[in-house]
């Protein structure tokens, strides 16, 4: 049995034959038709707005059509059907002819649709939205599928248009033609002949109404809400900072829900149980009232998307804290005051020397091995001479692996004291500055700089890992998605491409920190 995917790639294949750059409005008028909604082309005349819905129009099986064309004289007669003078006559009843009319349409396409007088435009509002005409006394349900609705303008402000337009879920942009070859093919062809869509391509009823109910079961991951939350915090953002003569971005409660249903069909169709950023893009054509908004909400869904993806799924904001905390325990003396006790003295940059040992010359350890001992454990260390100063003994951190040719007699070990470190139990002083403020609280449970590394080593190669999943998700499924366009597929791209950017400059930062320990902890 053939795939729902494959059967809408072949039949908007069919669909776009003899089409020169219309190919993703039409993709787009086919998507909001499966989802139930209505599409509105915005565009100058001449662009082929018509013949988008007259394409859509073969898309359905048995499906009937109605066209008007508006202007401020047009009568509900001429829309909805002529009143029946029989029935008036004969049964006192008021009830129009609806046959043939926007009542008994599959696909209705209504051009220079703000011209509609008001009471064309209340009627609108319930078949759009409810799919019901009342006709007289009776509530008709309409067939309909898809309403595409065009206009070379928007409604015009302080008319009562804005429920109107409100109704409309996607609002597409339609254009002349600017790839010379394309504008080229487009004039040199000699007639216009719609194509002849295969019956078994068509959508019937029983496919039509399979599609409705299994895109209701399409899952909505917890980061796809969080992305729609934050798309939705940034326009309450613009409408808060934008200047009084701007216009604002409204978004009602109904058109969110309608959006969701949308990328919902859009996954189904796309043969996905749940959808995926790369639908997400889809939100740019549901969102804005003016065309100067559309490049501000484009921005808005492409940073929401990859916030989404680099935050919720790939964990950025911890990975951040965690180099954010190596940064402030790397070892120069001025961290080593302020993330340590200030009073007890640093000695060469990176010790503290430890006073009343019985051994010739100075003996040191490395201020954060210190601050890394623990009260009530111990860790073992040994004693090595610094090349460079033959005067100083370092004790350093005893590693079985490492230094397993090390006497036992020569390992020592080590736990915190209060200004002062256990040696073999024996406890000695460190040297404190002159005249250092009392001792401060004592600050347990502190994490070895080790530790920490290897925290954020793991956390990074988890993202990595976790990258490397939803890139090659996304960009197999961005690749063969059926809605979106050249553009949007380079946007998702490049998305994904600015996610592993992030990452390396995370490695190349993580590398610059664990070389300067290694530094710091180098062997004389």
């Amino acid at each position: 049995m053939k795939s729902i995917k494959s059967h809408i790639t072949q039949l908007l294949k069919s669909l776009n034959e003899g089409v020169f750059e219309k190919e993703h409005t039409i993709a787009l008028s086919l998507l909001s038709a499966m989802a139930g909604e209505s599409i509105f082309l915005l565009g100058p005349p001449g662009v082929a707005k018509s013949l988008v819905a007259r394409r859509l129009k073969l898309a359905f099986k048995g499906a009937d059509a109605f066209e008007y064309l508006m202007s401020r004289f047009s009568t509900p007669d001429e829309i909805f059907g002529p009143v029946s003078i029989s029935k008036l006559k004969d049964e006192d009843t008021y009830e129009r002819i609806t046959k043939g009319y926007l009542p008994t349409a599959s696909i209705v396409f209504l051009d220079e649709i703000w011209k509609a007088g008001p009471a064309i435009q209340n009627s609108l509002l319930t078949v759009i939205n409810e799919k019901i005409y009342r006709n007289g006394q009776f509530t008709v349900r309409v067939p309909l599928k898809a309403l595409i609705a065009a206009s070379n303008e928007l409604p015009a402000k302080g008319e009562g248009l804005e429920a109107l337009y409100d109704r409309f879920l996607i609002r597409q942009f339609v254009g002349c033609i600017e790839q010379e070859y394309a504008f080229d093919q487009m004039i040199s062809s000699t007639r216009e002949i719609e194509p002849e869509i295969p019956e078994k391509l068509q959508v019937n009823d029983e496919l039509y109404n399979q599609i409705q109910v299994e895109s209701e079961k399409v899952g909505i991951h917890y980061t796809i809400f969080e992305l729609i939350h934050n798309i939705k915090r940034e326009i309450e953002q613009y409408n808060t900072g934008r200047d009084e003569n701007t216009p604002p971005i409204y978004v009602s409660d109904r058109r969110w829900k309608k959006i969701v249903g949308l990328l919902r069909t859009s996954a189904y169709l796309n043969e996905s149980p749940g959808i995926h950023f790369s639908d997400c893009l889809l939100m740019s054509a549901c969102l804005w009232d003016e065309i100067s908004q559309l490049p501000i909400i484009e921005e808005i869904v492409e940073q929401s998307i990859a916030r989404g993806i680099n935050t919720y799924l790939l964990g950025e904001k911890r990975l951040e804290q965690k180099l954010d905390t190596l940064k402030e325990n790397m070892k120069s003396e001025h961290s080593l005051r302020e993330l340590s006790d200030p009073g007890i003295q640093v000695v060469d940059t990176f010790y503290h020397r430890i006073e009343g040992y019985h051994i010739a010359g100075n003996l040191l350890i490395f201020a954060s091995d210190y601050q890394s001992l623990k009260k009530d454990s111990n860790r073992l260390f040994y004693i090595q001479q610094d090349k460079f100063r033959p005067v100083n003994k370092i004790l350093k951190a005893y590693d079985f692996v490492k230094n397993r040719n090390i006497a036992q007699k020569n390992i020592y070990s080590l736990r915190k004291g209060r200004r002062s470190v256990f040696v073999n139990n024996q406890e000695y002083p460190l040297l404190c500055y002159d005249n250092c403020d009392p001792l401060p609280a004592q600050q347990d449970g502190n994490t070895p700089f080790e530790f920490t590394l290897q925290e954020v080593i793991d956390l990074l190669h988890q993202m990595e890992v976790e990258y490397k999943t939803i890139s090659e998700r996304e960009t197999a499924y961005t690749k063969e998605h059926l809605f979106l366009s050249s553009s949007q597929k380079s946007k998702i791209k490049r998305i994904l491409g600015e996610t592993a950017h992030i990452i390396e400059n995370y490695r190349n930062e993580l590398r610059i920190i664990a070389h300067a320990h290694e530094q710091e902890n180098r062997e004389y």
